[in-house]
């Protein structure tokens, strides 16, 4: 998908990342900026403050990036539908746009996604396509739905308006809270990341913009030092939403371009964080959400800036919450 605005070999502009911003429909919402204390000593002096996309709608930052690359769908390409592969987020994101503007959604997943996000995707009305294990696999199948249905294809790793659309919260960000020093991303396939990276750095290059990554999912931290996409063999974590075992090409483009670094935590570092937003900020976030929080509250980052970290997401199941906060109290 290209334009007058994007280009798969260049770099997202901010005049993109306006035009994303101005065409979202009235239905999203401008996501608040909330401090949050790591004790009682810090209320009021914090350094620590979540832009909270967990109340966006969906419960997740991705509506952005999906309204903006439906809105640039030919009417023919929207009345045939399109065909995607998504851990959730995306999911739920696709399929409450198609039900708003009335495109047909088919979604790819593995089948080991959590069963509520399955039953929210079909909630609203998409089709859920499982395929098995192999998260690699996704985009494939993708491909293959595609040309048998004459849907669509949207590769949600490498469609330059879903870098352009997430980029929307780094300009709200620096809207919000424009003497921010430092700014903190959770890192899968990159399209957040890279999105949000460069609306901040754009912006203001003085920020820092550091990705945060689980320890056992960790394929940027890695692609960083190789200097290129590269796979990982493994992944472990209770991040399910953080699954990408590579990132993206066109996403890693803008991690190399507009990160400072990548920083790795530990699944105990995700489930105190976890902890500490929910009972300190009275914030609901899913474990890929509060990953960017973590860096900092783990004590990773440069805790002594003003730091604003994307909670990206709230959408988890009791059992999942029991599990991190019993994680949590174990690791004490």
């Amino acid at each position: 998908m290209e334009g007058p605005l994007f280009s798969r070999d260049k770099l997202v502009t901010l005049d993109a990342i306006r035009d994303a911003r101005a065409n979202l429909p009235r239905v999203i919402r401008r996501t608040p900026i909330v401090p949050v204390a790591r004790d009682s000593a810090e209320m009021g002096n914090e350094t620590l403050f979540l832009k909270c996309e967990n109340q966006q709608v969906t419960g997740a930052f991705k509506i952005r990036a999906v309204f903006n690359v439906l809105h640039h769908l030919s009417a023919e390409q929207k009345a045939k539908g399109v065909v995607l592969a998504s851990s959730g987020n995306f999911a739920q994101g696709f399929a409450f746009a198609g039900k708003t503007l009335g495109i047909p959604i088919t979604v790819v997943m593995l089948d080991a996604t959590s069963p509520y996000k399955v039953k929210g995707t079909e909630g609203y009305g998409a089709e859920v396509y499982l395929c098995g294990d192999d998260a690699l696999a996704r985009q494939p199948t993708v491909e293959r739905l595609a040309e048998e249905r004459g849907m669509t294809a949207i590769d949600t790793w490498e469609e330059p308006p879903i870098v352009a659309g997430h980029g929307t919260i780094g300009f709200e960000i620096m809207e919000q809270c424009p003497d921010a020093q430092q700014v903190l991303v959770p890192v899968s396939s990159g399209g957040v990341a890279g999105g949000i990276a460069a609306a901040v750095k754009l912006i203001n290059p003085h920020v820092k913009v550091i990705g945060i990554q689980p320890e056992r999912a960790n394929a940027a931290y890695v692609s960083r030092q190789a200097g290129e996409p590269t796979a990982i063999d493994y992944w472990d974590s209770i991040a399910d939403g953080l699954s990408a075992r590579r990132p993206g090409e066109y996403p890693f483009m803008h991690l190399q371009a507009f990160l400072d670094d990548i920083v790795l935590v530990s699944e105990a570092d995700i489930a105190r964080a976890f902890r500490t937003i929910l009972t300190r900020a009275k914030m609901l976030g899913e474990a890929a959400g509060v990953t960017a929080a973590a860096g900092f509250l783990s004590g990773k980052v440069d805790t002594s800036l003003k730091t604003v970290a994307a909670l990206t997401g709230g959408n988890l199941t009791q059992e999942t919450m029991a599990k991190l906060l019993a994680m949590a109290e174990a690791s004490d």
